[in-house]
């Protein structure tokens, strides 16, 4: 291979609006998937060309040459996650494919050749969207966690109507081992289950996403009867019930029959279109607890929180559950 050509194409193509301005052509990349860099030179019967890593030290990404591959000095960073577009090479589609994205390949790619007289620059980014927000009611405290992120996030809360008790907000940010992010945050409060609905936001510049919990009032119930938890969906939403936050009782995807799982069939009795769930409890120790119906949009999640007791005294539990 000669030395690099001096001339090179600039090119942005801005992810956001398909701007072309001038600079590197710029490809966002989500961590964990595939993007390509994209490269076009110009055919020729006897395609020779390189992709190399020139951000800090200069590796050896991807060769072709002798109408096939060669990787013997391919870094061992990229070993098993590049490929080409075999079928397209002969027509001066040098693209790159990248797999299984990392945060070590963010930079700057140089696409080369000896017989083209250009030389093309890609800078790669890469992004770990907010893929899910976790929000919990537990005794006083009310938190909200979403993890493998990136760039670093923030967290804000939005309690609707706002009390006069919330005492306390807190926000915890960590890296990873991968370089990505767990956010976690509590806002701990004099609680009552009328009183407020609160929302968690997570986001950073690429990407947001919500969690609004909606707390029901305590419910209570006899054993070995039915009991039913209301929620507020439609037929086309995803919707989730579990019990004590992490025990999926039922799903049903947008469209589609319900799915409930095994330990839970002969409790279930009916799913309603709006995703009440008519449940029949047997003693305390098994159902008692804290039952959440949770809906799943593109970019929020909806939960309604119901804290179920059992009553052993079927006249206490009969006046329990009376209207206030």
């Amino acid at each position: 291979m000669t030395a690099l050509g001096s001339v090179v194409v600039q090119t942005v193509l801005l992810l956001t609006g398909l701007v072309v301005v001038q600079g590197d052509t710029q490809v966002g990349c989500v961590f964990g998937g595939s993007c390509v860099l994209p490269c076009r030179l110009q055919p020729n019967s006897d395609m020779i060309f390189d992709w190399v890593k020139i951000s800090g030290m200069k590796l050896q990404v991807h060769s072709y040459y002798n109408h096939r591959d060669q990787l013997e000095y391919q870094d061992p960073l990229y070993k098993g996650r590049t490929s080409l577009f075999h079928d397209q090479i002969s027509g001066g589609n040098a693209s790159l494919r990248l797999a299984r994205v990392n945060l070590q390949d963010q930079g700057r790619y140089l696409c080369h050749t000896s017989i083209s007289e250009y030389n093309q620059v890609t800078f790669v980014t890469l992004t770990a969207p907010v893929a899910r927000v976790d929000i919990r009611l537990v005794n006083n405290t009310v938190t909200c966690k979403s993890g493998g992120i990136y760039p670093r996030p923030q967290l804000t809360w939005s309690v609707s109507p706002r009390p006069a008790t919330v005492l306390q907000n807190t926000t915890e940010v960590h890296e990873d081992d991968q370089g990505l992010y767990d956010i976690s945050g509590s806002l701990r409060t004099v609680y009552n289950y009328t009183e407020s609905n609160y929302s968690c936001s997570v986001q950073n510049e690429h990407s947001a996403r919500k969690a609004m919990m909606r707390p029901h009032p305590p419910m209570h119930s006899a054993p070995k009867s039915e009991v039913l938890l209301s929620c507020n969906a439609t037929g086309l939403d995803d919707i989730t019930w579990t019990f004590n936050h992490d025990q999926t009782i039922l799903r049903r995807q947008a469209g589609q029959e319900k799915v409930v799982e095994t330990e839970w069939q002969q409790h279930v009795r009916d799913l309603s279109e709006s995703g009440s769930l008519l449940l029949y409890v047997t003693s305390s120790a098994q159902s008692e607890g804290t039952y959440r119906c949770t809906l799943r949009y593109a970019d929020e999640e909806d939960v309604t929180h119901i804290e179920l007791k059992i009553l052993e005294d079927p006249i206490e539990a009969q006046f329990q559950s009376l209207p206030a």
